[in-house]
């Protein structure tokens, strides 16, 4: 790929159609995978990783990766007319454009352009420093309104997802998918006690407090009223074949979403930015 990189940033062509962008300014790790345009790790020196990657994961065109921050567009969850079409969306399964790389001291700036799909185009900036800041663009350049759905799928890195803990989200209304029906959170902090899978109805920041790595991330959105909180406990990842049996100890999923009754309908020419930042606090 014919393309003026800054120092520190380099592609590396894994073969099966599967080529990574590796970042290293000097005070952080980055590696982007331009299958399903998608961030795969970032690691501040010094620091325990920001983000999971299950070592199982597959790279390999047309099939999603496990970890990172998958993209899931242009819709979320199941297909809402078409069974066979493929969960959470084609674009996380699929090549995006390098489009550019640029540097300003720590801080490295990618722009990738990704598939289209019915008129609808989607275009991905990341910012990578001391915080991540991810946003996905999409247009409606058809001719008529379109609605879709989208989620920045962050396996978040913990040392224990047993002992976390989430703020924010107190209170708020969810769709709960393992109970297969809407309720509210508790009044107080959010732990995980088994399977966990729902759109959480909320504009707040997220506050991941993790005891084992004395660690706490802030998950900040715009463009988004959703939040997909998601981990599949112990009985769910021994029937994932692309994590380890104990691989959800190891992460939990913060999702800035538009998802469930946060789909957006776009007028012709209409653009919609889903944002998110993660940063320490």
């Amino acid at each position: 790929m014919a393309m003026n990189l800054p120092a520190g940033a380099r592609l590396i062509a894994l073969g099966n159609d599967v080529t990574l962008l590796q970042l290293d300014s000097g005070s952080c790790s980055a590696t982007l995978s331009l299958l399903g345009g998608q961030l795969l790790s970032f690691q501040p020196y010094g620091q325990q990783p920001w983000l999971y990657m299950s070592p199982q994961a597959l790279l390999q065109a047309g099939k999603a990766i496990r970890g990172g921050v998958p993209v899931c567009w242009p819709w979320f969850g199941p297909h809402p007319t078409d069974d066979g079409a493929p969960a959470h969306g084609l674009a996380r399964q699929q090549l995006w454009t390098l489009q550019a790389v640029l540097r300003e001291g720590d801080a490295f700036h990618v722009k990738l352009q990704g598939p289209d799909w019915q008129g609808l185009a989607v275009v991905l900036e990341y910012t990578l420093s001391d915080h991540i800041d991810i946003s996905l663009h999409t247009r409606n350049d058809s001719t008529q309104e379109q609605t879709f759905s989208a989620a920045l799928h962050s396996y978040l890195a913990v040392g224990d997802s047993r002992r976390i803990r989430l703020h924010g989200l107190e209170g708020a209304v969810c769709e709960d998918k393992v109970g297969r029906r809407y309720s509210r959170l508790p009044a107080q902090a959010l732990t995980l006690q088994g399977e966990f899978d729902a759109i959480v109805y909320s504009e707040a920041d997220v506050l991941l407090e993790d005891p084992q790595w004395q660690r706490r991330l802030r998950i900040s959105r715009s463009g988004s009223a959703s939040v997909v909180v998601w981990n599949p406990w112990q009985d769910k990842a021994a029937r994932l074949a692309d994590l380890p049996d104990t691989g959800w100890q190891d992460f939990v999923c913060i999702e800035a979403a538009n998802a469930g009754e946060d789909s957006r309908l776009l007028a012709a020419g209409a653009s919609h930015s889903l944002c998110c930042r993660l940063s320490l606090a």
